[in-house]
């Protein structure tokens, strides 16, 4: 007896055909500059991190970047992209660092591609008193209804910020790569203005950021810390918005208990008493409106934490967590 020979009928070959062509297009789209965000490590008038998903691990990333936006992009000046990973995602990812910027200028970017460069630009925020207006948009809780998030995004984008102020939970679960990539593209689509500037993200931990969300080390929320550059010591930080916004960064008892960062809290609010505005973002509320009042880490915020703000004149808390409107 002969063995039967298999043959493929045309409307297979058309589907195979088809998914070779998927294939191929899912390959090129993960090869393409994507997910781009952008944060301060420290001045934000001189510097900027930018940081963005290339998923080709071996290739030559590179960044271009100048003020002059008419002359050729291959003038400007080059920047090599440090690339990695880390054990929770599939993704590649790339960042530079600019430094040495101007102030309260605007920079154009050039993420190159052979096929599809990533353009946009940024602006540094200014040095000197009374040069301009500040504006900046503070809000947290994106983690659910990604209808509703991509319509408070174009919203936001509108106002034309210079920065947003986001006080924790990007996202439900904190090992979830697609909810992470959802976020991300998000950001990368909608936060940027109508002229192509992309707006930076100064960004807090949140409970949903964290595997166990509560007294975690900080391997239990490897999205957050690898995909945000943040200022040292990253739990919590300062950074210098002008020469009159200070902002400080706290960690609520995600990967750094509270108690642990009032001393830093009070010696950093001591080292800018100078300066005419002083805010603070974390997440958990120590004035809960929808929570209990007296749970554990509302009651640490007040225990540890609203005396020093009140000590050294704290203008403007921002909180999260509770889903509610407060003032």
């Amino acid at each position: 007896m002969r063995p039967r020979r298999a043959s493929l009928t045309p409307a297979i070959v058309i589907a195979l055909f088809a998914t070779i062509i998927a294939t191929d297009e899912t390959r090129a789209e993960a090869l393409q500059p994507s997910q781009v965000v952008l944060n301060w490590q420290c001045e934000p008038s001189t510097t900027m991190t930018i940081t963005w998903r290339n998923d080709d691990r071996d290739g030559h990333h590179v960044l271009r970047y100048s003020r002059e936006p008419d002359l050729p992009p291959h003038t400007w000046r080059a920047r090599v992209a440090e690339s990695f990973s880390f054990e929770e995602t599939s993704a590649w990812l790339h960042r530079v660092a600019l430094t040495g910027l101007e102030p309260d200028q605007t920079y154009h970017v050039v993420i190159e591609h052979p096929e599809h460069p990533e353009s946009f630009k940024f602006r540094t925020l200014p040095a000197a008193r009374g040069e301009r207006e500040l504006v900046f948009l503070a809000g947290g809780d994106s983690r659910s209804r990604r209808d509703v998030r991509r319509e408070m995004n174009a919203l936001a984008a509108a106002e034309k910020p210079d920065l947003v102020i986001f006080a924790g939970d990007f996202i439900n679960t904190a090992l979830s790569e697609s909810q992470w990539d959802d976020w991300f593209d998000d950001w990368h689509e909608q936060m940027i203005t109508p002229a192509g500037r992309r707006i930076p993200v100064i960004p807090a931990i949140g409970n949903h950021e964290v595997a166990g969300s509560y007294l975690q080390p900080r391997s239990r929320a490897p999205f957050y810390y690898y995909r945000f550059a943040l200022p040292p010591p990253e739990s919590h930080h300062v950074l210098r918005l002008g020469p009159d916004l200070v902002l400080l960064t706290l960690d609520s008892d995600h990967t750094k208990p509270i108690q642990d960062q009032a001393r830093w809290l009070d010696e950093t609010l001591s080292a800018h008493d100078h300066y005419p505005w002083k805010l603070v973002q974390y997440h958990v509320a120590g004035w809960p409106s929808v929570r209990d009042f007296d749970g554990t880490r509302p009651t640490a915020v007040r225990s540890h934490w609203v005396p020093i703000f009140e000590k050294h004149d704290v203008d403007l808390v921002i909180e999260a967590h509770d889903h509610a409107y407060k003032r």
